[in-house]
C-alpha cells in the first residue's frame, strides 16, 4: 500500500500545526533561520508556535513568506511553484490600502519609538489606547518594528490592521475597531468588575523567580517554564529589570491574569495568576 502523499504546507498555518504534522521540520527551521532556535525549547515551542502563522514567522525571521513555504515544502518532498497563490502568501503589511483607511475617526495615537530606544514598555500605552476606541474608530500606532504578536492579541478584541513601514525602525500601524458593542471597559488604574486585581500582599501558591541577571531570550523561557509546572489559580512573582513587552501579547493570548510594578531604576516586579481558562486551552 502506498503511503499518502503529504499535505502541501500554507502560509496561512499556524507553525503548531506544521510541526505537529512534520515534527521533524523544527531542525529545518533552526537550519533555515537562527531566529527560529526557540523552537528547540519544549516551553516556547509549545507557546509561540500555537500564536505564529508560517506566514508571520517568516517575517519575524526577516524572510519573505514565499521563501519560507518553499523551503518547508521543499523538506516534506514537495516543489512549490515560484507563482503562490494570492490566499497564502498575503502579508500582514497589506498592499491595498483597506478601505477604512483615512476614512474613519482616529481615537488614539501611541508613539512607542522614544519609548522603545529609552527601554521603557509601550504594551500599557498601547492597550489604554485599544480600550478607548470606539467601534468603527481607529488608533494609531508609531513602533520602531513591526508588532506581529500585537496582531492576534488586539484582533482577539475586534480589531483589524493595516500595516505601512515609512523607513527604518519607522513604522506605521492603523488599528481599526471592526468588531461589535463591547462592554464598557473600566479606566486602567481600576480593575473591571469581574476581574479584580490581582492581590500582592498574599498571592496564593505563589511561585517566585528572579530573571534580573538573564540574557533574553532566557527570562522568558524561565517564566513560561515556571507557569507550565504552576497550578489552576497559583501565582508567579518575578523579578525583572523591565517590563517583558514581548511577553505581555503571549501572557493575554493564553489567558494568564498579570500586572506589573516598577520599584525603581532596574527593578519591576510582574505578578502572573494562572486562571482556567488556560488550562481550557
Amino acid at each position: 500500500m502506498s503511503e499518502t502523499a503529504p499535505e502541501p504546507i500554507l502560509a496561512s498555518w499556524k507553525v503548531n500545526e506544521v510541526i505537529s504534522r512534520y515534527p521533524h521540520l523544527v531542525d529545518e527551521l533552526v537550519k533555515l533561520n537562527p531566529t527560529f532556535r526557540l523552537l528547540r525549547n519544549p516551553v516556547m515551542r509549545r507557546v509561540q508556535s500555537r500564536l505564529v502563522t508560517v506566514e508571520q514567522a517568516a517575517a519575524i525571521g526577516g524572510m519573505e513568506p514565499a521563501e519560507l513555504v518553499r523551503a518547508l515544502n521543499r523538506a516534506i518532498g514537495i516543489e512549490v511553484p515560484d507563482e503562490q497563490p494570492a490566499d497564502q502568501l498575503a502579508s500582514a503589511t497589506t498592499a491595498d490600502v483597506p478601505p477604512w483607511v483615512g476614512n474613519v475617526p482616529i481615537d488614539a495615537e501611541v508613539d512607542a519609538r522614544p519609548m522603545q530606544r529609552e527601554g521603557r514598555e509601550p504594551f500599557s500605552a498601547i492597550m489604554a489606547a485599544a480600550r478607548s476606541t470606539a467601534p468603527g474608530h481607529a488608533f494609531r500606532l508609531w513602533n520602531t518594528f513591526e508588532p506581529i504578536p500585537l496582531y492576534d492579541v488586539l484582533g482577539q478584541r475586534g480589531f483589524v490592521h493595516y500595516a505601512r513601514q515609512h523607513g527604518p525602525e519607522d513604522w506605521e500601524i492603523l488599528f481599526f475597531h471592526a468588531g461589535g458593542r463591547r462592554r464598557h471597559a473600566a479606566p486602567q488604574s481600576q480593575p473591571a468588575a469581574d476581574a479584580p486585581a490581582l492581590d500582592w500582599e498574599s498571592p496564593s501558591a505563589t511561585v517566585t523567580i528572579d530573571v534580573s541577571d538573564l540574557v533574553p531570550p532566557e527570562p522568558m523561557i524561565r517564566i513560561m517554564e515556571a507557569l507550565e509546572a504552576l497550578p489552576v489559580g497559583g501565582t508567579l512573582l518575578v523579578h525583572h529589570v523591565r517590563r517583558p513587552m514581548h511577553l505581555y501579547p503571549r501572557l493575554d493570548a493564553l489567558g494568564y491574569r498579570h500586572e506589573t510594578r516598577e520599584l525603581g531604576p532596574g527593578r519591576v516586579e510582574l505578578l502572573i495568576e494562572k486562571t482556567a481558562n488556560v488550562e481550557a486551552q
